[in-house]
């Protein structure tokens, strides 16, 4: 089982989240760690903010694994619109 960390952007972004939605992120990050490669994590190419995504509803997650450790550290947590991976 993977470890998650948070970076203080992703931290921020999480706790500004409304009540339902953050249940479901939350639930979204337990289940990347069990497997940060489900169906649904996309690996980013030439991304400049995270190497992966995973969707979840209107909002991305964005993070980078280390699978020697076992950590997935979330970068961001982002509302689906034209600057998302920018």
């Amino acid at each position: 089982m993977y470890q998650t960390l948070f970076s203080s952007r992703a931290q921020r972004a999480f706790q500004d989240l409304p009540q339902r939605d953050a249940e479901y992120v939350r639930d979204a990050i337990l289940k990347l760690q069990e497997n940060p490669r489900a169906h649904g994590t996309i690996k980013l190419a030439q991304a400049p903010v995270a190497q992966y995504r995973y969707r979840v509803g209107n909002y991305r997650l964005l993070f980078d694994l280390d699978d020697d450790n076992q950590v997935i550290e979330l970068v961001d947590v982002r509302k689906r619109d034209e600057r998302t991976y920018r």
